[in-house]
């Protein structure tokens, strides 16, 4: 399992935002999807990645439209899961389902698309879902009800950015607490036998923004990292490109897969993006097929499975949260909201994450979440903040937020102790990155 993993996933749908099974937000992107666009981006991805497999969010209305070009797509999708192994798997709500929807019509939602997923995929169902963010109760009743093991159920820090906030996880997989999607379970009594999955690699240095601004001709946004909107879509193809491959080397490089059980980038290209982006960038889809050329290239060992297969061999090696605890490590870029006198190291397991930038040198708490306390998640549909706020919270939304000196932070000298218990052929070397 001490290996580099890559997940590519692409979202096939007719509205932008499908609140449910009747309603949307935003515009018909129709004219956006094909059968050919949905070739092209696997020829993309596996022209330089020969053996990459793709995992496919289809929306509500893309597995249910009659239009012929939907029909189209689905045969062209089952027929590259028959030649290539790649996954075919649904996708609530438009990313934001319990922004929405109540638990209870999410929970027919998947049950009834899986099951029209089956009926055109032919015996095949599948064992992954991918939801952006997904409540406790949904991904339980998903792993109970219809053996769904793996979710993307969260994007790792997202707050004040698209339609709903979602921050307070860890960034690599991790099996979610019935309490809240963000928590790691911490025994038998709170545990979803489910992998929670971010949605897309980002930055982190810029992943202690709130949201997005432009300051002249630069955007500075708290999502960039390898994902295409932010880096190829804002900063054009060549700087673009330099930000995804920082990303991608902040976690595929040697000192990362020692400190970790596992490396993993993992990104999301919706196919409307990719055609929206061919009108100002025609030489958008080439790059990013580039950038996952230059994966194989650079680390030969690497591995592109589904997001179900990749959650399957985590699971096989890591049966519960006991043994996941990982340290993250990245120097800005320069490029946006990276900032070049940054550095972000991150400690993230079952019981805290704590987080520590090191600004000019000087090492400052930035976050410290304690996942041992009770948490909850909102209770009431259209509710947009589903953030679990920490002690210290690294997006500085509350004054209580601010970063503070890591020698006056009161709990460092016994979380000094425990990272090294957690942590034992690692630990020091971590604590040392931050002298």
């Amino acid at each position: 399992m001490n290996a580099r993993y890559l997940t590519i996933n692409s979202v096939i749908r007719k509205y932008q935002i499908e609140t449910n099974r009747v309603d949307h937000l935003m515009e018909d992107e129709t004219r956006l999807h094909d059968a050919q666009s949905v070739h092209d981006f696997a020829g993309a991805v596996r022209s330089g990645f020969p053996d990459a497999r793709i995992t496919w969010a289809m929306s509500w209305w893309a597995i249910t439209d009659p239009d012929p070009r939907f029909a189209e797509i689905r045969a062209t999708v089952r027929a590259m899961h028959e030649q290539y192994g790649d996954d075919v798997t649904f996708l609530p709500g438009g990313y934001f389902a319990n922004a929405y929807n109540t638990r209870e019509q999410i929970n027919r939602d998947i049950g009834d698309a899986l099951g029209i997923i089956q009926q055109f995929m032919g015996r095949y169902r599948p064992t992954a879902l991918v939801a952006g963010f997904l409540s406790a109760a949904n991904i339980r009743y998903a792993a109970r009800e219809h053996g769904i093991h793996t979710v993307q159920g969260n994007v790792w820090s997202q707050y004040s950015i698209d339609a709903q906030d979602g921050d307070g996880s860890i960034a690599y997989p991790y099996y979610p607490s019935t309490q809240h999607f963000c928590k790691p379970a911490q025994g038998q009594a709170d545990f979803i036998d489910c992998l929670n999955l971010d949605g897309w690699t980002i930055d982190l240095v810029a992943g202690r923004m709130a949201g997005d601004y432009w300051k002249g001709d630069e955007r500075y946004v708290s999502r960039m990292g390898v994902g295409p909107l932010e880096t190829l879509h804002t900063f054009g193809v060549e700087k673009g490109l330099r930000q995804m491959q920082a990303t991608t080397q902040a976690h595929f490089g040697a000192e990362n897969v020692e400190r970790n059980p596992f490396a993993w980038v993992t990104n999301c290209y919706e196919i409307s993006e990719v055609n929206r982006a061919r009108r100002h960038r025609p030489e958008t889809l080439q790059v990013f097929g580039e950038w996952v050329a230059w994966i194989k290239r650079t680390w030969p060992d690497a591995q592109c499975p589904t997001i179900a297969e990749f959650g399957q061999q985590v699971r096989a090696q890591h049966p519960d949260n006991e043994s996941l605890a990982y340290i993250l490590n990245q120097r800005g870029t320069g490029i946006g909201a990276s900032f070049a006198d940054q550095e972000v190291v991150w400690f993230m397991n079952k019981y805290f994450r704590l987080g520590i930038v090191k600004e000019k040198g000087k090492p400052f708490v930035m976050d410290y979440t304690d996942y041992t306390r009770l948490y909850q998640e909102p209770q009431e549909v259209g509710q947009r903040n589903w953030t679990l706020f920490g002690e210290i919270n690294q997006k500085q939304i509350r004054p209580q937020d601010r970063p503070v000196p890591l020698a006056e932070f009161p709990r460092w000298p016994a979380l000094r102790e425990r990272i090294k218990a957690l942590y034992p052929s690692q630990g020091a070397a971590a604590i040392a990155l931050l002298n």
